[in-house]
């Protein structure tokens, strides 16, 4: 089945090296597969369900979960219902630049 690429987000706040994200996700939608050169990233999931996939590892996740991203990593999360998360990313240098994409089989 091929998902939906989307969700809507809000910036929350930034600091001089942070950057924190509300996300939401209809069921079915996902990000993009990609990665960080020059950030850290935390995923804390206030509500729903879903599945991470870090490196190609991906794990199931529910409301409380907490999900640590290093930099270089390659990343994505995938709606199973509506899920709600807050995105804090973590670096002397976040910038939308700062993202390489890769093929994902979803």
């Amino acid at each position: 089945m091929r998902r939906n690429l989307g969700g809507n987000f809000r910036v929350l706040d930034i600091e001089d090296e942070s950057m924190s994200i509300r996300v939401t996700l209809k069921p079915d939608q996902h990000m993009n597969y990609h990665s960080h050169e020059r950030r850290d990233e935390v995923w804390t999931i206030i509500s729903g369900q879903g599945r991470v996939v870090v490196d190609g590892v991906e794990q199931l996740v529910k409301s409380g979960d907490v999900i640590k991203i290093k930099a270089g990593c390659r990343h994505t999360i995938i709606a199973d219902t509506e899920l709600n998360m807050i995105e804090v990313q973590l670096g002397k240098d976040i910038s939308v630049h700062d993202k390489q994409k890769y093929e994902f089989d979803y």
